[in-house]
């Protein structure tokens, strides 16, 4: 009876192995797509350091406005005011106006 349960056990384990080997050459043809670095490069100007974020999960949670959205890397807000940006929140709204009168 223990041999079975071995047995059950090394082929679980030739599997679990199997499997990961699937995943890594998956990735290796089919990379995951860029992240925002590619769209908006550091050194554009209207990318700047933003406040009112919180470390959460795999991400971060913004809470500059009512929404708090959870931002994982690369992601855009609901409000298209914040983004994660390499794990830490940026501004996109830097140099234009907070209220424009009609």
């Amino acid at each position: 009876m223990a041999t079975t349960g071995r047995t059950a056990a090394a082929l679980w384990a030739a599997l679990a192995a199997a499997a990961a080997l699937a995943a890594a050459v998956l990735v290796s043809f089919f990379p995951p797509p860029s992240t925002f670095a590619s769209s908006y490069p550091p050194e554009h100007p209207r990318v700047r350091p933003g406040r009112f974020a919180v470390p959460a999960c795999n991400g971060l949670e913004c809470r500059l406005c009512p929404y708090e959205c959870f931002l994982p890397e690369g992601a855009v807000g609901r409000c298209k005011v914040r983004v994660n940006y390499g794990g830490r929140i940026k501004t996109l709204v830097y140099p234009g106006p907070a209220a424009a009168k009609k």
